[in-house]
């Protein structure tokens, strides 16, 4: 049993709350931006849990597979996908032994949990066919500080800059800080190229009121905006995440995504 296992009613909760559900719309929006109009495409999502970032690319007819070493987090993604009538294949695993292949390969909020980005990175792109996309997303230490300073006030934020780590709340853990800097520089070294790179939870964040977002017409416009700001400059550095597409070699010129 896993650390994410012995969490899952927390993740549940935290997932079905407003801003959890603004972290799955702005990543269903990016992924959209990034793979509308291809496919079907090979999809592997590394450390993809529930199958809340893949479970609309199954049902828009993408051929998606799950590697995830919680049984408990595949079993709602299982149970998920049996929901939405759509198929998905989930595997028990973890990024040391990936299936190869892929036209993408998605690595989620699962980076800052491991020891060497690096060497982990090496085997997200060994997992995609070359020219496939890799898209990486991790907390946004700079979004943190400004998080913490509007709901802590500024020694907090003092304290968050300082640290060495974060926290995750959900999941009782400690994290590895990675900057969008310092992938761009893994993914260059790794003969990547970065095509886009998005931002999410850029306001919400800043809204200490979290009584007002459980409102459907407050949260409907929070979740608009950030849409509207998630690959917006300087917005996009400064939310709660950055995701960051890249490439391998010989992607197709019909590409239009831009950085």
């Amino acid at each position: 049993m896993t650390t994410f296992d012995d969490h899952v009613q927390q993740w549940r909760e935290w997932a079905a709350a407003p801003w959890g559900r603004i972290r799955f719309a702005v990543v269903r929006h990016t992924l959209t931006q990034v793979l509308g109009g291809r496919g079907p495409l090979r999809v592997l999502d590394v450390g993809g849990g529930d199958g809340g970032d893949v479970i609309p690319l199954a049902a828009a007819g993408h051929d998606v597979t799950i590697v995830d070493p919680s049984e408990a987090m595949l079993a709602l993604a299982d149970e998920a996908a049996r929901d939405r009538d759509v198929a998905l294949r989930t595997v028990r695993g973890s990024i040391d032994d990936l299936p190869t292949g892929f036209d993408a390969v998605l690595c989620h909020f699962v980076l800052q949990y491991r020891p060497d980005p690096a060497a982990d990175l090496a085997k997200l792109v060994a997992a995609a066919r070359p020219g496939g996309l890799l898209s990486i997303i991790a907390p946004n230490p700079a979004g943190a500080v400004l998080g913490r300073l509007v709901r802590s006030g500024p020694a907090a934020a003092l304290a968050e800059l300082a640290a060495d780590t974060g926290t995750t709340a959900t999941f009782a853990q400690a994290t590895r800080k990675i900057t969008d800097t310092e992938m761009r520089d893994y993914l260059a070294a790794a003969g990547c190229e970065v095509v886009a790179q998005y931002g999410g939870r850029c306001a919400n964040d800043l809204v200490t009121d979290d009584a007002a977002k459980w409102d459907p017409a407050f949260y409907t416009d929070l979740e608009r905006l950030e849409i509207a700001l998630c690959d917006r400059e300087p917005f996009r550095r400064l939310g709660q995440f950055w995701q960051l597409v890249a490439r391998t070699a010989a992607w197709p010129p019909s590409c239009n995504v831009i950085a």
